[in-house]
């Protein structure tokens, strides 16, 4: 199968809302502390997006490959490299570099956890370099599983699959994580929520629904899966605002957003396949479709050394917003694109 989501427009344009999204809780407009702000706070909902969306359409470009006499580890991997690794390793030197220039002193162990995308694994480091890339350590992850989670999911099911998953992240974390190696596993809540083990459940939804989503009832999918994942976000914003427990805020938010919440984006998405409403044909647009291209270069260089410099001219987060979109599609079409035809198979 060699469908990319280049032949799904809708899904496209998607990953530019994803981005946006983060963005969004990255600069927050409702500066008081208030439940408006909470639940502006929790549109880091477009990271579970970007999950779910991945899950999806690696199961369904490769699925039926990986099945195939035609399965080559080489090209799969070389593409998932070229698809993340140059544009990310190219943003990291330049970050780097002005950490150079500005007189900090460079963590070797952090460079290299950084250059080989491990960094994702310490709870010392998942913030360290291009802050936002701790998600490609959970997605490298699942690249690097997919290909075997595909049969366990049709033979064990994705609750099932999903449990055995978060067991392991457990195991590891009361095991090998005891041992305070530089962060490495450092707690619950990291693994839960930082981790492919905590977050895994959101890629095999997405992987389940492209092995599923040609023979689901869909009428109204659309409209289901957004109030689904809006009563999450709701939900988990009374939690926050409401509860000082440090326990209950962690179970809910794993409740509902590593949870319910892959439920309701995957109801969604189903929609976005198979209905012709007004969202599909928004996403869908060109202009849209440009954006969602772009996404990746948005979401490195959102918050970091690009986003910092242009702070110190610009005041408006909306301008700044626009100016980053614009960057973002230059990158796309002078590097990002140039680079994934000069490195994939």
């Amino acid at each position: 199968m060699t469908t990319t989501s280049e032949q799904i427009p809708a899904l496209t344009g998607l990953r530019a809302l994803a981005a946006y999204l983060v963005f969004l809780h990255h600069y927050n407009p409702i500066r008081s502390p208030n439940w408006f702000h909470q639940l502006v706070n929790q549109s880091y909902i477009g990271v579970s997006i970007f999950f779910v969306l991945s899950g999806f359409l690696i199961y369904h470009r490769y699925a039926e490959e990986y099945a195939s006499k035609t399965w080559s580890w080489r090209a799969y991997l070389q593409n998932r490299f070229a698809r993340l690794g140059p544009l990310y390793i190219l943003l990291l030197l330049v970050t780097v570099g002005a950490a150079v220039v500005q007189g900090q002193s460079i963590n070797g162990t952090e460079l290299l956890l950084n250059l080989t995308v491990t960094q994702g694994l310490s709870e010392q480091y998942v913030f360290s370099g291009i802050a936002q890339s701790w998600s490609l350590t959970v997605e490298l992850c699942f690249y690097l599983s997919a290909p075997m989670l595909f049969g366990l999911m049709l033979r064990w099911g994705p609750l099932r699959l999903s449990a055995l998953l978060v067991g392991l992240g457990l195991l590891l974390r009361y095991s090998v994580g005891c041992l305070q190696g530089h962060g490495l596993l450092g707690s619950l809540h990291f693994v839960l929520f930082y981790t492919f083990f905590g977050r895994a459940f959101e890629f095999i939804a997405g992987m389940w629904l492209a092995h599923r989503w040609r023979i689901l009832p869909y009428r109204q999918t659309t409209r289901t899966g957004f109030m689904l994942a809006m009563l999450c976000v709701v939900a988990q914003t009374f939690i926050v605002t409401l509860y000082e427990d440090n326990n209950v805020a962690l179970l809910s938010e794993f409740v509902f957003y590593n949870g319910f919440l892959p439920v309701g984006i995957c109801l969604f998405l189903l929609g976005l396949l198979r209905e012709k409403t007004v969202i599909q044909k928004l996403l869908s647009t060109s202009i849209v479709q440009a954006l969602g291209r772009s996404s990746y270069a948005f979401y490195l260089i959102h918050i970091g050394i690009i986003s910092r410099v242009l702070q110190r001219f610009i005041d408006s987060y909306v301008i700044l917003f626009i100016v980053l979109v614009g960057i973002s599609y230059a990158l796309y079409e002078g590097i990002e694109k140039p680079l994934q035809r000069r490195f994939g198979a």
